[in-house]
């Protein structure tokens, strides 16, 4: 079944099968074939399975905010799915605790992806590596523009999120003016310490006064998780 993603119909199946998974490097060895079966895993009926297929996504493809050959293959699956209804599911993701849908939590993945990608010149992983991850960068960008406006707040800041890390590039730096007030409304104001620090980061490269929002990376209690993100 082809899943409208924002941009396209794209049909996540065709790209488990299409990518030779066994044929890119991963986090640890020996785990490739694990790969399109947690990816799979995303859309399962069981919410347990769901939520343990996304927690165990940062181990095969990005632990330590690394980016390996299986990442990006990996984030064209994810922006396929994005739109499914079964990422509705509802749960505490990655390092945080507050209950949030989970197209919110991989928005959140996608969006750290592409500041991992593009925090240096040379991105955290082997040049092969990191390049593909580059090229996605405008599907990044296509799919999050879908929910910049969504209902719920959290997928709203997720998409923000996301769509804001990738303007770095300069095809889509043409972007930032109508995005300095959606990261002024939506990541300045979030309860989130890390969406805050985000905002001032972005306000400030693209030459923008951030106003008082927190320096540190080193986020607060009220946040879940006392060491650097990814948020």
């Amino acid at each position: 079944m082809a899943i409208n993603n924002g941009s396209e119909a794209i049909d996540p199946w065709a790209l488990l099968l299409e990518a030779d998974w066994s044929s890119v490097d991963h986090c640890r060895p020996n785990t490739a074939p694990a790969t399109p079966v947690v990816l799979a895993g995303l859309l399962d009926d069981d919410e347990d399975v769901q939520r343990t297929a996304l927690r165990d996504l940062g181990q095969l493809v990005t632990h330590g905010n690394s980016i390996y050959g299986a990442t990006a293959p990996a984030a064209r699956f994810i922006i396929a799915i994005l739109g499914h209804s079964r990422t509705m599911t509802l749960g505490v993701y990655f390092h945080e605790e507050r209950r949030r849908p989970m197209r919110a939590a991989l928005l959140q993945w996608l969006g750290d992806l592409a500041f991992d990608a593009t925090y240096d010149e040379d991105g955290p992983g082997e040049p092969d590596d990191v390049a593909p991850v580059r090229a996605i960068l405008p599907l990044i960008y296509e799919a999050a523009r879908s929910y910049l406006f969504d209902a719920d707040l959290l997928i709203r800041e997720a998409a923000v999120h996301a769509a804001a890390t990738t303007l770095v590039v300069p095809e889509l730096a043409v972007h930032i003016p109508e995005f300095v007030p959606l990261v002024r409304s939506t990541l300045s104001t979030s309860e989130y310490r890390g969406n805050r620090y985000l905002a001032k980061r972005c306000l400030v490269t693209w030459g923008v006064e951030p106003g008082p929002l927190p320096d540190s990376l080193i986020s607060g209690p009220e946040d879940g998780y006392s060491d650097d993100p990814p948020f």
